[in-house]
């Protein structure tokens, strides 16, 4: 078969469609026509056809994988989620985040080590919670313990643990008695993931410094 007519998409980013007579044989972007030289008259086997198809696959899915890169930083599981989700096939996925990660637009050690920083003195989350988070975005349970002793020791936890338990018992009914302000306290530091550990001596010490209502 030969190329008919090549008439080009109304559509934001360049895309062209292919014919065949009257029959749409595929729609590339502007990349790929360039890349095969595609023109009037040119003949397609099957064969040349599924190479093209594949070729322009690996463009759209690396142009929507940078626009996403592109708002904010994605892990690399996270990114082949949304790729799949969009409708590409694993091995055109994979192609793309083994090239984005060659040109170093991907790297989870880079990304976690923001993320636990970020978590630690912004979100204030405790060394579980993160685990927790990052293990759900792909990273190896390893990996992120042997980050988080270093990054996180338990001096810096008990830091962050006793700020936010002052801010939750300045909230608290004044009312309360000394053991419950100790359960709502634990509680409070259990889902902001710190170990009991940790936990134990900040609660007991707030708890035991304001005086119980009578």
């Amino acid at each position: 078969m030969h190329i008919t007519k090549i008439e080009r998409a109304k559509k934001r980013i360049p895309t062209y469609h292919i014919y065949y007579d009257d029959t749409l044989l595929l729609s590339v972007t502007e990349e790929t026509l360039i890349h095969f030289r595609l023109s009037k008259g040119m003949r397609l086997s099957e064969e040349v056809l599924d190479e093209i198809y594949r070729f322009d696959q690996i463009q759209r899915c690396s142009l929507q994988a940078i626009r996403y890169l592109s708002r904010r930083g994605h892990f690399e599981q996270e990114l082949r989620q949304k790729l799949h989700k969009k409708g590409y096939e694993t091995e055109i996925i994979d192609n793309t985040l083994q090239d984005l990660r060659q040109k170093h637009y991907l790297n989870d050690l880079s990304l976690m080590k923001q993320f636990v920083h970020d978590g630690i003195h912004l979100r204030r989350y405790g060394p579980l919670l993160l685990k927790q988070k990052l293990l759900n975005k792909g990273l190896p349970a390893d990996t992120i313990e042997a980050y988080l002793q270093d990054a996180y020791p338990e001096k810096l936890q008990q830091e962050v643990a006793t700020n936010l338990a002052q801010k939750k018992l300045s909230v608290l009914p004044e009312k309360i008695s000394a053991q419950q302000r100790r359960q709502k306290l634990s509680a409070f530091l259990q889902q902001r993931g710190f170990t009991w550990n940790v936990i134990r001596p900040i609660v007991e010490t707030l708890a035991a410094e304001k005086p119980e209502n009578e």
